[in-house]
């Protein structure tokens, strides 16, 4: 945007007596009033001080107050822009919102029937529509072994017999890898916001979890989770670090090798948690820890629900130690965790759609998040959206308001959303609340509406 047209949509702006705080606020009445949606790229520091006849440094200090406001985010060569968090939905691809903007646009209506915006519920894809009949052409039919080993090749892993273990679902797989590796009345190490059935799991199997701090946005305390490896805390760690975890954090790769040489020093084993992997927005992630192992202190969990249809989607472990392999498959066995034979005939059906059906769904999850950027940055600095890599959920930052208090007050009025409490492991009831961006944008734009309204009223 050119300097010119801002100054056009601005209102109540006196250029002779314009201080930062005064542009700030005039800016962020504009964006509070729909003038600006987030996406809009402001002027530069130096053309708008032109076009004002002020110093560079008073418009510098306005879009600071922006941003520290969470009105606005700044990237390195592309400017400032307005939303709450960058990413290539705030403003590259904020034209891809066009089709669902009169959504957007539609007076709120009062949800008709309770709205979860609490777990993964996606929508049909035209991938995982029935077969087409006639002349139109078919996939050929897969297997379910098809379908793992591309999913475990994409994660950096060798798709070996002898070093997988097949389960039925995530959570299987979990319970697996923890009932093999401890036993009730044991400590494990787990991030201080991860996810609540994960939670849930370890309160059925008696584990007390130890904190691996988490900062604020929910992101990993690397540092922090060093130290508590090195110090031997637990002889287990369940890392939720990736698109898993709320905040959707995605470690670099030279800190995914310090917790593994940590990890080693302290014969501390790993847990390396990469559902929903798949589900990245920008650049894939990097492989899975075990490829960075090669003796039996790291196990990686998954599932393939991420490119498959609901009720064809296989839980599995990997270890790049055969003989944890064989520990791993003797509980499985023996707690009756495998698949049902009518979920691997889905798996293998599914296969071939898999790509299909995971573009699809990543571009889902891109327009959600431009949506919630949309409708959530006015509302700014009460709301705010954590930056987030990829995942079905994204954590929403409260300001002032405790997440179980406005989670309460949003389900009076038929929207369920998890407090962030939900996924604490420390205690404590943090200001944030967890939404799925995986169901319909109608629910979606309600359900979001309902929980700025709520937090106006709270705040």
């Amino acid at each position: 945007m050119r300097a010119r047209e801002l100054l056009r949509r601005l209102d109540d702006v006196e250029v002779t007596d314009l201080t930062s705080g005064s542009l700030a606020s005039a800016i962020g009445a504009s964006v509070r009033r729909g003038l600006l949606p987030a996406g809009t790229d402001l002027p530069s520091e130096r053309d708008l001080a032109s076009a004002l006849g002020r110093s560079r440094g008073t418009i510098a200090r306005a879009y600071e107050r922006l941003r520290t406001d969470g009105l606005a985010h700044t990237r390195q060569g592309a400017g400032t822009t307005i939303g709450c968090c960058a990413g290539p939905w705030a403003s590259s691809r904020a034209a891809e919102l066009e089709a669902i903007v009169p959504v957007v646009a539609a007076p709120p209506p009062s949800p008709a029937r309770t709205i979860d915006l609490r777990t993964t519920g996606w929508d049909p894809t035209p991938a995982t529509e029935p077969a087409p009949t006639g002349g139109e052409e078919v996939a050929p039919a897969g297997t379910a072994t098809d379908l793992l080993a591309d999913v475990l090749t994409d994660q950096g892993l060798a798709p070996r017999a002898d070093q997988l273990v097949v389960v039925d679902g995530a959570v299987r797989a979990l319970d697996v890898a923890l009932t093999t590796l401890l036993k009730p009345g044991d400590r494990l190490l787990v991030p201080g916001l991860c996810d609540p059935g994960w939670l849930a799991l370890l309160r059925v199997r008696g584990l007390h979890p130890v904190t691996l701090p988490v900062t604020g946005d929910g992101r990993a305390d690397v540092p922090g989770w060093l130290q508590r490896l090195r110090s031997r805390a637990a002889a287990v760690a369940v890392l939720t670090s990736s698109h898993a975890a709320p905040a959707g954090t995605v470690l670099a790769p030279h800190e995914r090798r310090l917790l593994v040489e940590a990890a080693a020093q302290a014969d501390v084993t790993l847990v390396d948690d990469l559902r929903h992997v798949e589900l990245w927005l920008e650049q894939p992630p990097p492989p899975a820890l075990a490829s960075l192992d090669a003796d039996d202190r790291t196990i990686t969990i998954g599932s393939t629900s991420s490119g498959s249809p609901a009720g064809a989607a296989l839980g599995w472990l990997h270890t790049s130690s055969t003989r944890l392999a064989a520990r791993l498959q003797a509980v499985a066995s023996t707690t009756d965790a495998a698949p049902s034979e009518t979920v691997v005939s889905a798996a293998g059906r599914a296969h071939p759609q898999r790509a299909a059906v995971l573009a699809h769904r990543r571009q889902h999850l891109i327009d959600h998040t431009a949506l919630t950027i949309r409708l959530v940055t006015p509302a700014a600095p009460r709301l705010s959206v954590a930056s987030a890599a990829g995942g079905p959920f994204r954590l929403l930052h409260l300001r002032g308001v405790a997440g179980t208090a406005l989670a309460d007050a949003a389900r009076d009025r038929g929207v369920l959303v998890h407090p962030a409490a939900a996924g604490a492991v420390g205690g404590g009831d943090p200001a944030a609340v967890v939404v799925s961006l995986t169901g319909a944008t109608e629910d979606l734009v309600t359900g979001l509406r309902v929980v700025i309204e709520v937090v106006s009223e709270l705040t």
